[in-house]
């Protein structure tokens, strides 16, 4: 019975004989031949498939360096904003004669409401409790507890926030508080008072931890209350809590 070795064996030696066939010249001419149309052809496929493969290596290198290129693109276009924001809590320092200290932004304890966020600046730099907290739009917040290296600040997305609210236009002044809902109000205000929609909200002098004539929010809507004896504004603010980046603590203000 012929196996495949066998039939392998009688293959080549049927070829070996093909070739050991005829004079030197035949021979030549056979050899020819085959190197031509077999070998050539043979050889010049291995040598594709190689440069081939060197093309999808250094494919793979480019794309490696592309990938670099555009990370550090990206890391320096936010460099570029953030000394661009940076720069605006340093105008309003300056005008303000204000003493801050810059952070970022490192966590949150609730992505909801943004009750409360985490900053990178602590004891290490002289960050105390109930100190205000201000962003380029307006107000944020305060610092509530201080460690070592990291601060946790309420926002005025909790529902424990309150503080003196003052109508830049009227001057009426009112106490601005999150309700359960995450809803802001201006409370506390005689009904009759001179308030309207779109009347911008600031920090109020009454109030104890925040420096006055800080942007809060303006009015979107007036509402009177169930006992009819005062008005409440509801107040749309001016920071957007879930973009923030970085904050100014503001460590010195003149009262």
């Amino acid at each position: 019975m012929f196996n495949r070795k066998n039939i392998i064996f009688v293959i080549f030696l049927i070829i070996s004989l093909i070739f050991i066939a005829g004079n030197t010249e035949d021979r030549i001419t056979k050899a020819q031949l085959v190197g031509k149309y077999f070998l050539l052809p043979y050889t010049a496929s291995i040598s594709y498939f190689k440069s081939l493969s060197k093309l999808s290596q250094k494919n793979l290198e480019l794309k490696k360096e592309l990938f670099i290129l555009q990370s550090a693109n990206r890391q320096f276009k936010e460099e570029i904003l953030r000394s661009a924001r940076l720069s605006n809590i340093f105008d309003i320092q300056n005008k303000r004669n204000l003493q801050i200290e810059v952070a970022r932004i490192i966590g949150t304890s609730s992505f909801l409401n943004y009750e409360t966020l985490i900053i990178d600046a602590g004891k290490n730099r002289d960050i105390k409790i109930n100190l205000p907290v201000i962003s380029t739009q307006g107000l944020v917040g305060k610092t509530i507890a201080v460690y070592p290296t990291h601060s946790v600040v309420q926002t005025f997305g909790s529902k424990y926030f309150r503080m003196g609210g003052l109508d830049s236009r009227s001057r009426i002044h009112g106490i601005v508080g999150t309700d359960l809902d995450g809803k802001i109000y201006l409370q506390k205000i005689k009904v009759g008072s001179d308030i309207k929609l779109g009347d911008k909200i600031v920090t109020s002098k009454l109030s104890s931890i925040f420096p006055p004539e800080i942007p809060f929010g303006k009015i979107i809507n007036i509402e009177q209350t169930s006992e009819g004896l005062f008005t409440k504004a509801r107040i749309s603010p001016f920071v957007n809590l879930a973009n923030l980046e970085d904050v100014a603590i503001i460590t010195v203000y003149e009262q």
